[in-house]
């Protein structure tokens, strides 16, 4: 008798352990937990890009982790690096060193307005069409492949990455998912007349920021559950007349215009706005000094936005456990 037993024994605790577990809250709420995904929005802002630095180092410090990344100039320049593998104690240094202020030249020389004459003149020689702007090199397109590829040439992204331009010809934002990683971000930052145009697939693209500078919306087409977006806009404020007596006064202002009017009606469609106070650092103030500071106003803003975002991430996770059921 209890050798015929001892079987049906055993299957009958098995059964109350297996009906025992599936009902313990604690069970059931790791069981049936998925993890919202979670996208970051990098906003172009020139130097005052800088700060994303700051804030990509919080959220690794906090284990938030980034499913999707989408950059607009600046933004993309940061976006490219982190995607492609790169430390962001390299980024950081990249930026404080000056390679990338290198990469990416924005003085205003009578000798370069000269140059342009006579590219415009070798350009008739050569058939190839001309596009106004300063500068026509690839330096930055370069620096950027050079940076994340691997050893034996190739390039692999460890995040999904967008990254957003505006075409000239079709007057439209253009979404960049696939390519040349370096000249989509060349592309990203040519702010018109400081740069050329860069021609890819018969678009001739500009700076992203002309006309989405907080690429959010874009976040939420990859796919995230979640958006985080970092904002980087200059705060507009009444100047002294004399501040436009030089071109980079001029554009820096009408730039700064642009993306604030944009800013108005992005915003508020994520779930989470990091908005570092960048008061003082300009969008061409390149000094090493500025450049610290951003980087650590970037930390500071985001280390404020934590509690919110766990606290988001929370709420979506059980929205998920219920959609689950």
């Amino acid at each position: 008798m209890r050798q015929e037993n001892f079987p049906k024994n055993i299957l009958l605790i098995f059964l109350f352990i297996t009906q025992f577990l599936t009902l313990s809250p604690v069970y059931a709420l790791n069981a049936s937990v998925i993890r919202p995904k979670i996208g970051l929005a990098l906003g172009g802002g020139g130097a005052r890009g800088a700060a994303h630095i700051g804030v990509l180092r919080v959220l690794e410090k906090e284990n938030i982790p980034i499913d999707y990344l989408v950059g607009t100039s600046a933004g993309a320049v940061t976006a490219a690096l982190y995607s492609g593998g790169v430390s962001l104690d390299e980024i950081e240094k990249y930026v404080l060193s000056g390679a990338i202020r290198k990469a990416y030249k924005t003085d205003f020389s009578i000798f370069r307005a000269l140059f342009i004459h006579l590219n415009k003149v070798m350009h008739i020689f050569t058939g190839k069409p001309y596009y106004a702007g300063l500068y026509n090199d690839h330096k930055l397109h370069h620096f950027i492949d050079n940076a994340i590829s691997m050893s034996n040439g190739s390039i692999e992204l460890a995040i999904p990455l967008n990254i957003i331009a505006v075409d000239l010809i079709s007057g439209l934002p253009v979404v960049i998912k696939s390519g040349d990683v370096g000249l989509a971000v060349q592309a990203s930052t040519a702010i018109p007349t400081l740069r050329q145009p860069i021609p890819i697939n018969d678009q001739l693209l500009v700076d992203g920021g002309v006309l989405k500078n907080n690429p959010v919306e874009e976040v939420k087409k990859m796919g995230a559950d979640i958006v985080i977006t970092v904002d980087v806009d200059a705060k507009l404020e009444t100047i002294r007349s004399d501040s436009f007596t030089s071109y980079e006064g001029i554009i820096t202002r009408v730039i700064a215009l642009g993306l604030q009017a944009q800013s108005r009606s992005v915003l508020d469609r994520a779930d989470v706005i990091i908005i570092p106070d960048l008061n003082g650092v300009g969008f061409l103030d390149l000094n090493p000094k500025s450049l610290s500071t951003a980087i650590r106003v970037g930390e500071e803003a985001a280390q404020k936005a934590i509690p919110l975002i766990k606290k988001v991430i929370k709420q979506k996770e059980q929205i998920l456990r219920v959609a689950e059921r």
